[in-house]
């Protein structure tokens, strides 16, 4: 007679498959929690989008569409440096506001300026000290990929490398409102506008990130049944 082979997978086994199946189930589901957010992120851009720009208050959040009435300061702008659009090299253009009746000042994406072949000339970015109503969607950069040592040139206009509120606040004396304002296309001093993307990883990436991570667990335990 055949005696039926018995699951004795060992203390060792056991415990590996038991780490490894719950590590792969907890990336499984925080892949599906990150899919929902980027859902929910994407529809309230989409949403915040399509409404009338609102008064800029302390209220006013990542995503909101608000205008803003205030003076440009084109001594103090800023250029993000490696800013790829339309497969050429370039800057955006970053302008002070400073706030009607405040010692405030929001950062005004104006849009891209395709940057001279000459490194070290800078593009033409004069703008008149006028007072102008801007409106546009508040965005929070990140910190992102950093491609020099030095994030923020001594003179202005600076060479920025990132354009996190955090980073380059310190170099104004007066309070900078926490967000960037990307301005709408269509005002006079606008440049090359580059459409906004509220995130760079779609949800659907992320639900088949967490597929990959679900299936390498039923494959794991299906090997550790038949051990």
């Amino acid at each position: 007679d055949t005696k039926k082979r018995k699951f004795r997978p060992g203390k060792l086994l056991t415990i590996f498959y038991i780490v490894f199946v719950m590590l792969f189930i907890y990336l499984g589901m925080w892949q599906i929690d990150r899919g929902n957010e980027k859902t929910q992120m994407i529809s309230e851009f989409e949403l915040n989008k399509s409404k009338k720009p609102q008064s800029l208050s302390n209220n006013s959040k990542k995503w909101e569409r608000i205008y803003v009435k205030g003076t440009w300061d084109s001594s103090r702008q800023m250029l993000l440096d490696n800013v790829i659009h339309n497969g050429r090299s370039g800057l955006k253009v970053i302008t002070p506001i400073l706030i009607e009746d405040k010692n405030e000042i929001v950062l005004v994406d104006r849009g891209w300026i395709e940057r001279p072949i000459n490194r070290a000339k800078l593009p033409n970015i004069n703008i008149q000290d006028k007072l102008v109503t801007i409106s546009g969607i508040l965005k929070s950069p990140e910190l992102g990929l950093i491609l020099s040592d030095e994030l923020i040139s001594e003179s202005w206009p600076k060479i920025i490398q990132t354009s996190n509120i955090e980073i380059i606040s310190p170099e104004f004396n007066e309070k900078v409102f926490p967000f960037l304002l990307i301005a709408d296309p269509l005002f006079n001093e606008s440049l090359d506008y580059i459409e906004i993307k509220p995130t760079t990883m779609l949800p659907e990436k992320h639900y088949g990130y967490a597929i990959t991570w679900f299936t390498m667990g039923i494959i794991l335990t299906a090997m550790f049944m038949l051990r």
